[in-house]
């Protein structure tokens, strides 16, 4: 691959994770360019979620307080939005669960945010890839975006999620650390990345905890990350059976995938077992005729 095919592709920490849980999914989303055979209703929840939170952090860039009242107003809004274009839902799901749901969860953080400065909003951001152990440069580069910048380097991560990061998964996931990086890569500084879950329980909670990050961890994430480009540029893309399958987007047309085969359907039946319809007419009539004859 060269230098401008490399700088076409985009590379994100979202892309990563996708590829290490899925490689085929990876495919069907990035390569392939499949439309999504369902609308996972987690997803959209968690969409409408960051509008309404994007829109409170931008009011606090320009020195406003919105009532918490009015930002349940923009998810309901946003969460009806997304229910109208057809959603499928988990068996302990609903629209009205999530509703509520989403409701308690941006009020409570409407709430929590309080009197912490906002310095930045959806940022985006676009790193090199360098080894920082030897100083070489990749070529790759790392695009994404920070949810919400505070004050004093704490790059705020918002999460849906039905319980809390326990300690090892806030160690290991990609996506923490690819934002340690990338602060890192662009302000010289280290960062402190906070994680705010938003907890979808009886009773919707928030956590916050922060996610460590070293520069032993930058080495770690920037050589996976290597990896991970290496074999999407050599078109590896194994498949990962998991139990997240059943509820995957693309779940018929990974059961139906052969590889360089391309997809198989079922054939359609031979013009030798078709049936002429003219065929069909004298047993049309003399089925009517048998049932008029027996009233």
């Amino acid at each position: 691959m060269t230098d401008v095919e490399r700088e076409k592709r985009p590379l994100s920490a979202s892309q990563i994770t996708l590829w290490l849980s899925c490689g085929r999914k990876y495919a069907f989303r990035y390569v392939h360019r499949l439309e999504s055979e369902h609308r996972p209703a987690a997803l959209s929840f968690g969409r409408a979620v960051h509008s309404a939170l994007e829109t409170l952090h931008l009011a606090r860039l320009e020195g406003e307080r919105p009532d918490p009242t009015a930002i349940v107003r923009l998810f309901r809004a946003d969460w009806q939005a997304e229910v109208d274009l057809g959603l499928s839902f988990k068996i302990d799901e609903s629209a009205n669960l999530l509703r509520h749901l989403g409701e308690n969860l941006v009020f409570e953080y409407a709430k929590w945010i309080g009197d912490r400065k906002v310095v930045a909003a959806e940022q985006p951001f676009e790193v090199e890839l360098i080894d920082p152990e030897t100083g070489e440069c990749s070529g790759e580069k790392l695009r994404g975006y920070f949810d919400v910048i505070f004050e004093n380097d704490v790059v705020g991560e918002v999460k849906t999620a039905a319980r809390r990061f326990d300690e090892g998964t806030l160690a290991r996931k990609i996506q923490f650390s690819a934002y340690a990086y990338a602060w890192r890569q662009m302000r010289e500084r280290d960062p402190t990345v906070l994680v705010i879950s938003l907890l979808k329980q009886r009773r919707p909670e928030l956590s916050a905890v922060v996610a460590p990050r070293t520069r032993a961890d930058d080495a770690f994430f920037v050589q996976l990350a290597l990896e991970v480009a290496d074999a999407i540029d050599q078109g590896c893309f194994p498949a990962n059976p998991s139990f997240m399958c059943p509820d995957c987007e693309y779940a018929k047309a990974c059961r139906a995938f052969r590889g360089e085969r391309g997809f198989v359907h079922q054939a359609p039946p031979a013009v030798s077992d078709l049936v002429p319809v003219g065929a069909l007419i004298p047993k049309v009539l003399a089925d009517a005729r048998g049932a008029s004859a027996s009233t």
